[in-house]
């Protein structure tokens, strides 16, 4: 009996813990039940060494993070199945203790979860590279260094989340996401600074179908997400002159004919409708799609499914911005 009694009162403790540390810490929110199966690996495996990952019961370590005084640890379920295994994004603060916690899923032989690297190209560390990543920036301009975590689902061309983590003295909390992104982690994210304001924007590139070609065809359609009030949020119609210039720079593109495809008409008219001119989006669609006819015999579309379907797309996009 002392021994059932000491086991539970370790449980309680474990579960006790635990809690404690989310509220403080700031964790992503979990269920209780999600919080009392996995306190007691989290305890019992956790070294407490300062500037250690540690071990998880049940799960392998795939890879570690430096992030300034905070160290990060992605890990997979083990044994993996077949295809892919839930795993888990775990950020460590000085002391060896967790601060901030995402359930991820990974795939069995590579991870899909993925860490912004800044000295990285398109956030990603070139294969073979021997510089080191930096996977930390102050990306708000206020001071406290930021990260940007991807989360990739496993779908065909689906999908991403981005999150947008601030890593505090004290605590590490959620300043943004960004979801539905197309394709692994982070073949439609772009950072930039848009205007003069000292945060950088980041900027999510989102594919929009329709009948008249494949996913290949499909209008690549920008929102941009700014810093405001302290969270990162679609701030899209507030850059206006970003969007016209992407189109412009677009349209000299279309001038050239070596140019001119499906996916690259779809994008244009899109641009403008986001804009607010539907009305010129229709007229140039329908004006240029005979130059790409040949393109959509070869596939089999019907040009006036595609029109009226390209039509439907405008429509939606129309009045992002007023």
């Amino acid at each position: 009996m002392q021994k059932g009694e000491s086991a539970v009162s370790v449980a309680l403790a474990a579960i006790v813990l635990l809690a404690f540390i989310a509220m403080h810490r700031r964790w992503q929110p979990v269920s209780l039940k999600e919080m009392a199966s996995s306190a007691e690996d989290f305890i019992l495996t956790t070294t407490g060494l300062r500037g250690q990952v540690p071990e998880i019961s049940g799960y392998e370590k795939v890879k570690t993070f430096r992030l300034g005084r905070y160290r990060a640890g992605l890990y997979r379920a083990s044994p993996a199945p077949l295809i892919f295994a839930p795993g888990r994004f775990v950020i460590y603060d000085p002391d060896g203790r967790p601060a901030f916690r995402i359930e991820t899923l990974e795939g069995s032989k590579e991870a899909w979860t993925a860490v912004y690297d800044f000295a990285g190209r398109h956030g990603l560390t070139p294969a073979g590279s021997r510089a080191r990543p930096n996977y930390v920036s102050d990306l708000t301009g206020e001071g406290e260094p930021e990260m940007v975590v991807g989360q990739y689902s496993g779908g065909d061309h689906c999908c991403t989340i981005a999150t947008i983590l601030e890593l505090g003295k004290d605590s590490v909390r959620v300043i943004g996401r960004i979801g539905s992104l197309d394709g692994l982690p982070f073949e439609g994210l772009a950072l930039q600074r848009v205007d003069k304001d000292p945060a950088w924007e980041l900027i999510a590139y989102r594919p929009y179908r329709t009948l008249c070609g494949t996913h290949d065809d499909a209008a690549d359609v920008p929102s941009v997400y700014g810093y405001v009030n302290g969270q990162y949020a679609d701030q899209t119609a507030q850059h206006v002159e970003f969007l016209r210039e992407l189109l412009r720079k677009n349209l000299e593109k279309w001038s050239e004919e070596k140019n001119r495809s499906l996916q690259l008409l779809q994008t244009i008219a899109a641009a403008y409708a986001e804009l607010g001119q539907r009305e010129e989006a229709k007229r140039l669609f329908a004006m240029n799609l005979p130059l790409l006819l040949p393109s959509l015999q070869q596939k089999g579309v019907d040009p006036n499914a595609c029109l009226d379907d390209a039509e439907g797309l405008l429509n939606r996009l129309a009045s992002v911005v007023p």
